[in-house]
C-alpha cells in the first residue's frame, strides 16, 4: 500500500497482496478457531453465519484492492458493510466463544492499518481509525468485565499503538520517497529543457558568429578591395589618355592601401574583437586617415571622459565611424565633413554628418551590407541609430546610454 495525498489514491500491488494474504490468513485462522468453539455446541445456524461472516469480512478485504481505485463511492460502502460484519461476528460469539474479541481487535489494527496504506496519513485514515478505535473500545465495553477491559486495553495501546505508528512512520517514509522520485523527474525534464535551450543557444551564437565575421570581413577585405578597384580604374583611365605620371601616383596610393588593407585584414583575424586602448587617438587617426584619402574638409570635436562603457561597445562605434566615412568617401561627393564624438561615463554619442549628394535610406539595394551591419551593431550594443539623408547631405547619429 501507498500512503497519499489527500482524495488521491494508488496501491502499490507488490506491497498489497502480501499484506492482505497475510490478514486473509490471520481471519481465516480466527474464523476457524470460532467455529471451532460454537461446533461443541451443536448450533447450526450459528456456525453457518459465522462462517458467512468471516468470509464477507475477508472477502471485502479483496474487493477493496480491486475497487477503491475505479470507483470513487467504493468506500461508503465498504466501511460500513465491514462494520457490520465485525459487530456480526462478535454479537454471535459472544458468550460462545472468547475468540470474538479477540478478533474485534485484530480487524479493528488491520482495518486502521489498511486505512492508512490507502488514504496515507491524512484527515481522511485518521478518522477511520478514531472510529473503529472507538468500535472497539465500545464492544469492549459491553461485552467484557472491567479487568477483561483493562487488559485488553493496556494491549491494544502497546500493540496496536506500535503497529500504528510503524505504518505511520512507513507512510511518512513512502511520501519522503515519492517527493524525491519527483523532485528527480523534475530535475530531469528541467536538464532535458537545459539541454534544448543550451543547443538553441549555440545556434543562435553560430549565427550571430556567423554575422559578426560578415561585418568585419566588410568593415575590412570589402571597404580596402572596393578602394583598390576605384583606384585601378583611375589608374586606367590616366594611362589611356597617356598621363603616367598620375597613373603612378595613383599606382603608389593603391600600393599603401593595398598593405593597409592586408594589416587591417591580419589584424581582424587575429582578434575580432580588438579594442584600441586609446579611444581619444583611435577616432583622431580614422578621421586623418578620411581626410587624406578623400580630400575633403573634415572638422572633428572630441571629447571622452571617465569612459565606463564595454570595449565591445568601443569597438562597434568605431566600425559605425569607419563605415560612415568610407560611405562618405565612396558615394557622398561631400567638400565638408563634421564628426562628433562624445563619451561621458556609460553614455556615448556619435555623430557624422556631411554635405553630399545623399541617398534614399528607405531603400537598399541589395549586397549594402554596411548599412546592414552598421544597424545590427547597434542592435548588439543597444544603441540608437538614426540614418537622414536628403540632397543637401547625410547625417548619421548612433548614441548608447541617455544622452
Amino acid at each position: 500500500m501507498r500512503g497519499m495525498s489527500a482524495g488521491n489514491i494508488n496501491l502499490d500491488r507488490k506491497v498489497v497482496f502480501p499484506f492482505y494474504i497475510f490478514l486473509s490468513l490471520l481471519m481465516g485462522y480466527m474464523g476457524v478457531a470460532a467455529v471451532t468453539s460454537v461446533w461443541e455446541a451443536g448450533e447450526t445456524i450459528i456456525i453457518v453465519s459465522v462462517i458467512a461472516l468471516f468470509a464477507t469480512h475477508v472477502g471485502l478485504y479483496w474487493l477493496n484492492v480491486l475497487w477503491v481505485e475505479r470507483h470513487n463511492r467504493w468506500v461508503y460502502f465498504y466501511y460500513p458493510a465491514q462494520t457490520a460484519a465485525m459487530v456480526g461476528i462478535v454479537l454471535l460469539l459472544n458468550g460462545r466463544s472468547e475468540v470474538g474479541l479477540a478478533f474485534l481487535f485484530s480487524a479493528t489494527i488491520s482495518i486502521v492499518g489498511e486505512a492508512l496504506g490507502v488514504w496515507g496519513n491524512t484527515r481522511r485514515a485518521f478518522f477511520v481509525g478514531l472510529f473503529y478505535l472507538s468500535l472497539l473500545l465500545s464492544m469492549l465495553y459491553l461485552f467484557s468485565d472491567r479487568e477483561t477491559f483493562f487488559g485488553s486495553l493496556t494491549g491494544l495501546l502497546v500493540n496496536g499503538g506500535a503497529i500504528i505508528l510503524f505504518m505511520v512512520m512507513f507512510n511518512h517514509l513512502f511520501a519522503q520517497r515519492q517527493q524525491a522520485i519527483e523532485l528527480a523527474e523534475s530535475l530531469e525534464s528541467a536538464n532535458a529543457k537545459l539541454a534544448a535551450s543550451a543547443a538553441k543557444i549555440e545556434s543562435l551564437t553560430l549565427q550571430n558568429e556567423r554575422q559578426r565575421m560578415a561585418r568585419e570581413l566588410h568593415d575590412t577585405l570589402a571597404q580596402g578591395v572596393a578602394g583598390l578597384v576605384l583606384q585601378l580604374e583611375a589608374v586606367k583611365a590616366h594611362l589611356a589618355s597617356n598621363r603616367n605620371e598620375r597613373a603612378a601616383s595613383i599606382v603608389e596610393q593603391s600600393i599603401a592601401r593595398a598593405r593597409s588593407t592586408l594589416a587591417e585584414s591580419r589584424a581582424a583575424i587575429d582578434n575580432l574583437r580588438a579594442v584600441p586602448v586609446n579611444v581619444t587617438d583611435a577616432v583622431r587617426e580614422q578621421v586623418e586617415r578620411f581626410k587624406q584619402s578623400s580630400g575633403a574638409a573634415c572638422e572633428l570635436e572630441l571629447s571622452v571622459t571617465e569612459n565606463q562603457l564595454e570595449p565591445e561597445v568601443i569597438a562597434h562605434a568605431m566600425n559605425i565611424l569607419s563605415e560612415s566615412l568610407t560611405n562618405i568617401s565612396r558615394h557622398a561627393q561631400a567638400g565638408k565633413v563634421k564628426v562628433t564624438f562624445f563619451i561621458q561615463n556609460q553614455t556615448l554619442q556619435l555623430e557624422v554628418r556631411d554635405n553630399g549628394k545623399g541617398f534614399d535610406v528607405n531603400r537598399q539595394a541589395k549586397g549594402h551590407y554596411g548599412l546592414i551591419g552598421m544597424r545590427e551593431r547597434a542592435r548588439l550594443t543597444g544603441g540608437q541609430l538614426s540614418i537622414e539623408s536628403d540632397s543637401n547631405g547625410t547625417c548619421v547619429q548612433f548614441v548608447v546610454g541617455s544622452p
